[in-house]
């Protein structure tokens, strides 16, 4: 019951801080992710790139017709400064790369264990989180329609075409 108050906790955190003027808005806290081959990556390694985490399962429907949108954004914005990580939810792991490869999805693909799901407050799928280049929280969406993807390009189109630092 107490871990459920804190995750609940969390999520309105992150969701409050889009209210937030950008310069009182924290830095996301320190999460790890682990890609499909084992290797361990820091979410902040990614800061002076706009970031979208994108929390994901297989056997999720609206997963499935979001994340190749979210494909197609990564190969229109990708160079111009945004990462999308495509965050796996599920057990067991090796579900996730077959998927993938199904779907067509070139995307870094990553684990997320349930201690780092419950930390940021994870309790539905799809959920994104918007990071700006100082890696901050820009927006953070839970569900998806196609209101999310637009709302998530327009976001980004603005960002990236601001410097770091301003």
């Amino acid at each position: 019951m107490k871990t459920r108050i804190v995750a609940v906790s969390l999520v309105a955190l992150l969701m409050g801080l889009v209210v937030a003027a950008a310069e009182n808005r924290p830095a996301f806290p320190q999460v790890s992710l682990t890609d499909l081959d084992g290797r361990v990556v820091q979410v902040k390694d990614f800061q002076g790139a706009v970031v979208l985490l994108n929390f994901w399962a297989t056997w999720c429907g609206p997963c499935r017709v979001e994340l190749p949108e979210l494909q197609k954004l990564s190969g229109e914005l990708g160079g111009k400064g945004l990462v999308i990580l495509a965050v796996a939810v599920d057990t067991p792991k090796e579900k996730v790369r077959p998927f993938m490869e199904r779907l067509g999805l070139t995307l870094p693909a990553f684990l997320a264990d349930a201690r780092t799901q419950q930390m940021l407050g994870i309790d539905r799928v799809p959920f994104s989180i918007l990071l700006d280049r100082e890696g901050k929280v820009a927006q953070v969406y839970a569900g998806y329609s196609p209101g999310v993807i637009e709302d998530i390009r327009r976001r980004t189109e603005a960002m990236v075409a601001t410097p770091a630092g301003k």
